[in-house]
Parts: structure tokens; sequence; C-alpha cells
């Protein structure tokens, strides 16, 4: 298999590239080649473009980086049954296993798509590009460099950190790097990428590129997962509540239409699937012939109250004689073009809940204000402040409310990780040692510098 030093710009640049007009765009593959991307701003945009469409493969966001969680999280199944998923579930990975590998190796692949952009872009010259492409630019690239790299250091632990671009004759042999000095490259990129605009010029131009609320949102999460571990939520909360109180964004009275409508006012960063890059995941986890993947059973569909209006919605059977719970939330399959939000406002919402009552120190209004919103909208009643004896059981309510909220989103299993709170609600082997997936082995092989995760 592919190893890091092997992933190379090319091959996402030509899946992308894009006009001035429209962002989404693409012009014919012979006007634009790898020599030249990086010697006008239409070939910068181009490689942006490219950058944005490594997150749509069925090794990312197109099915592997959603469907792999859910089965650690016990939340799926497959039709077969196939061992490489099962053993997800049952906390029994394998260093040869072929998700963790896809999973790897599609990071590492956007993270030198990025790279190419950070650096490159910004080398240009002042005649090729102007001074705010090119900022715009380098930033957006930073941007889905430190959304990699959050996907990477939640699902193994220390990984290598590799910040330059690599070709495909480059012979990398580098060692991890520790978790702290992943989280402070996240931060410092997406401190960058805030600083780019809320929208551009139009809907077309703005609808699935980053801009500066996602760029903050996702760094009140990470600051959210970092918190962990530094026990310093202060600017989760803020950052959270900035995006909250900036507006542009709401949460749609119907929950059902996140999902069955595209780039929806919930919608902070969403991820544009079309019939050049189909969502794959969708195509194989609807009651058809091609079905791969449905939900677990009647023991997930039982964890929403009979109110909930979420779990009429995304746990559902296609006949009442069905055996199988299917899962709702990506229902555009024929064609496969269900888009994928990578970052809603119901979620930040749930952050700034749980952030607030921590630096606060006690279930203050403002965070119950914001754990209520998001209830309310799924039409259930939400216990009355007083009942939240303290803030670490308000923090297990939030969490459990964010799996109900996000449900086959593949967020579950790493959020409940971050606290703990998988040894006891998710977990076949109560070990803290499996929160983390093993480092592939392929990778170890071509690179001895790379150690393995305990318990592997």
């Amino acid at each position: 298999m592919k190893t890091i030093s092997k992933y190379i710009l090319t091959a996402a640049v030509l899946l992308s590239f894009s006009s001035c007009k429209k962002f989404l765009d693409r012009e014919p593959i012979a006007q634009i080649t790898p020599e030249n991307i990086f010697t006008s701003e239409q070939g910068a945009q181009s490689a942006v473009m490219g950058v944005y469409r490594t997150q749509l493969g069925a090794f990312s966001y197109g099915q592997s980086l959603v469907i792999v969680p859910e089965f650690s999280a016990r939340q799926v199944n497959h039709v077969s049954s196939y061992p490489e998923y099962v053993d997800f579930k049952t906390n029994t990975v394998r260093i040869d296993n072929p998700w963790v590998q896809n999973i790897w190796t599609a990071a590492y692949a956007a993270i030198n798509a990025a790279n190419n952009v950070v650096v490159k872009v910004a080398a240009m010259p002042d005649g090729a590009i102007t001074s705010e492409k090119r900022q715009q630019f380098v930033r957006e690239g930073r941007f889905i460099r430190a959304l990699s790299y959050f996907n990477l250091v939640r699902a193994f632990g220390d990984v290598p950190l590799i910040l330059t671009p690599t070709g495909e004759n480059d012979n990398l042999k580098v060692p991890r790097n520790a978790v702290a000095e992943i989280y402070a490259q996240i931060i410092t990129d997406l401190k960058e990428a805030a600083n780019l605009p809320n929208s551009y010029a139009n809907i077309a131009e703005t609808k699935g590129r980053a801009t500066g609320n996602a760029a903050k949102a996702l760094l009140a999460k990470v600051y959210l997962y970092n918190g962990s571990v530094t026990n310093n939520y202060t600017e989760a909360a803020r950052l959270a509540q900035e995006v909250i109180s900036s507006g542009g964004t709401s949460m749609p009275v119907d929950f059902g239409s996140i999902w069955t409508t595209k780039n929806t006012s919930e919608s902070i960063f969403e991820l544009q699937f079309d019939a050049q890059a189909t969502n794959s995941l969708a195509s194989v986890s609807n009651p058809n012939p091609s079905v791969l993947f449905y939900a677990e059973g009647k023991s997930i569909a039982d964890l929403y109250d009979a109110a909930d209006k979420r779990g009429k919605f995304t746990v559902y059977k296609n006949t009442p004689e069905d055996a199988r719970y299917y899962i709702g939330k990506y229902r555009i399959f024929s064609p496969a073009l269900q888009n994928f939000p990578v970052i809603r406002l119901a979620e930040i919402y749930l952050i700034h809940a749980e952030a607030q009552a921590r630096v606060d120190g006690t279930v203050s209004a403002a965070s119950y204000d914001s754990y209520k919103k998001v209830r309310d909208r799924a039409g259930i009643t939400t216990p009355d402040i007083s009942s939240f004896t303290s803030v670490a059981t308000f923090v297990t309510a939030i969490q459990k409310e964010k799996r109900l909220e996000m449900m086959f989103e593949g967020e579950a299993w790493f959020d409940y990780c971050r606290t703990g709170l998988a040894l006891t609600d998710m977990m076949s082997k109560a070990d803290a040692n499996y929160f983390f997936y093993p480092i592939p082995d392929a990778e170890r092989r071509n690179n001895p510098s790379l150690t393995q995760n305990k318990g592997y």
C-alpha cells in the first residue's frame, strides 16, 4: 500500500478545476497542468479546490471516516459481518486492518495537498496572484490541514507532523509527534484560518468553502478536546458563543431538513458531493440492493424518547415487517449526491453548553440554555436546571444528547473516548488503550521510526 512518503497533489487537483465565476465549476483538465498550477491565480484556485475534494473520497468523509467510528460506537452493522468492520465493535482491531490504513492514507493525502497550497501559494510572486487571494487560499489550505490532523489525532494519538509538501520519490522516515504538538499546530492553523471572510462574493462561491466562522467553530471543538488534557475550556466556550452570536446560521425547525436539503441555515461547513464525486456512504446505507450498512437495531432506536423528532428520522424501518433498522441521514442516494455537514450549529450549542459549565464551575444559565436549545428543536422536555447537581452529571447529559443529535455522523465514539464515557457506554473491552486505533502495519514496516500504540 502507499505510504505517507508518496502522496502528491496532482490527483486531487485533476479532479477539481474551478472557474473564476463559480467555485464549484470545473474547467477542462487540459487547460491547467500540474506544472503550471502555482503560476497563476486561476491555477492556485484549482489547487485549493483539489484540497477540498480530498475530503470527498470513500476513505474520508465519503464513507470510512464516518462509518468506522460508528462501528466503534456499536451503532451500525454490516450486511455480511466482515471481520474488518466487526473488529471495531469488539475492540479487537488488527494492525493490518484495511480501514485503519485507508483512513491514515486519505488523511495524509489531504494534508499533502494542503501543504502544497500553504507553501507554494505563499511563495507565488505578486504578479501571479493578488495579496488578498494569496492570503485567502493559504488560510483555506490551513483549515483543511487542521481538520485532517484533528481527525488523525483523535483516531491515532501521536502521529507524524508534516508541514511541507512531499513528492512521490521522497523517502520519509519520520517519527510520531506527541499529541500536544499536533494540537498546537492545529490551533495555529485555525487561528490563521479564522481570518477568512464569513462569506464570499455569493452563495455559489461560499458553499462548501472554509470561512472565518467555520474555522472558529472547528477551533472551539479542538479546544474542547484539548481541554480534556489541559483542563482549560475558556477558549472553547468563548469561540462557540462567538459563532452562535455571529448570525448567518440558525437551526431549522425540521431536523430532517438538514439531511434532505443541501446547505441549510444550520450548516457551518458542508462538503459538496456531486456527479463527479458521489457520496459512497449514501449509496450503500439505504434499503436498496446495494445496501452494506444499517443501524445496529432496536437498541439504537430505543435511545430516543418517543417524542424525540430526531429518532423518527434518524433510525427507521423501511417496512413494518423489515427486521433491519436503517440509517436515515443519507437518503439522497439515487444518484448519491448527499452532502455532509462537517460542522453544524447544533453541535456548537452543545460544545458551548459543556465548555461554559466547565468554565463557570456550575450549571450556569448560559450553559443550560445552549443545551436546552438543541432539545427544544427535538421536541423533548428538558429537565429543570436544578436537577443537575454537578458539572460532571451535566457534561454526561450533554454527551448523551450529542450522541442522539449526531448519530451516524462519526462523532460519538471520539467524544465518548474524550471523557472516558466510552468505557462504560460503548466498549466491549473496557480498556482505554483501545480509544486509539493501531498505527497501520504497512506504515510501520515502511517507516521503522513509527512506534505502535499500546495494546496492539
